[in-house]
């Protein structure tokens, strides 16, 4: 990999994006580089009653509650030079936008397991991203959850002469 001074980190506070944080603070410690994590406040997420445009309302408990996830990455990332940003919008967009804007040299994100049904609804996030990006992209990829049936123990007797 080529030498870069910015990661761009989308995050949505899941365990598998927890994941991905742990990653872009490996490879940003290795690149000596800094670390943009940004959450997107997506239309389609939002409660009725909320606008759909505008400036972020920093008093609502959805931006305090990132404020609070923020300050324990803040915390776990400890040498690394780090900023956040809230932004609002359609995610792919959005941290196309959050790039250009930090001039990004790398954008890490796990991908989510969905369903086929969502895939095709919803799209991918790491897959609009793939096609959309500037900059080169880092995708951890989750493995499938798969229910695997644990070999029946077998017992080794001794045979008989």
């Amino acid at each position: 990999m080529s030498s870069c001074d910015v990661i761009l980190l989308p995050t949505d506070f899941s365990q598998d994006s927890d994941q991905a944080f742990e990653l872009a603070c490996s490879v940003a410690r290795d690149q000596v580089a800094s670390l943009v994590v940004v959450h997107v406040l997506s239309p389609e997420t939002w409660p009725a009653h909320v606008p759909k445009a505008g400036p972020i309302n920093e008093a609502s408990p959805v931006v305090l509650d990132c404020r609070q996830q923020f300050k324990q990455l803040n915390a776990r990332a400890a040498d690394i030079p780090i900023s956040f940003r809230i932004v609002s919008g359609h995610a792919v967009g959005a941290i196309i936008e959050v790039a250009h804007d930090e001039h990004a040299d790398l954008i890490v994100i796990a991908s989510h397991q969905h369903s086929r049904f969502h895939e095709q609804l919803h799209g991918s996030v790491a897959e609009g991203l793939l096609r959309q990006s500037h900059c080169p992209l880092m995708v951890l990829r989750q493995p499938t959850k798969r229910s695997v049936n644990p070999p029946s123990p077998q017992t080794n007797t001794p045979q008989k002469p």
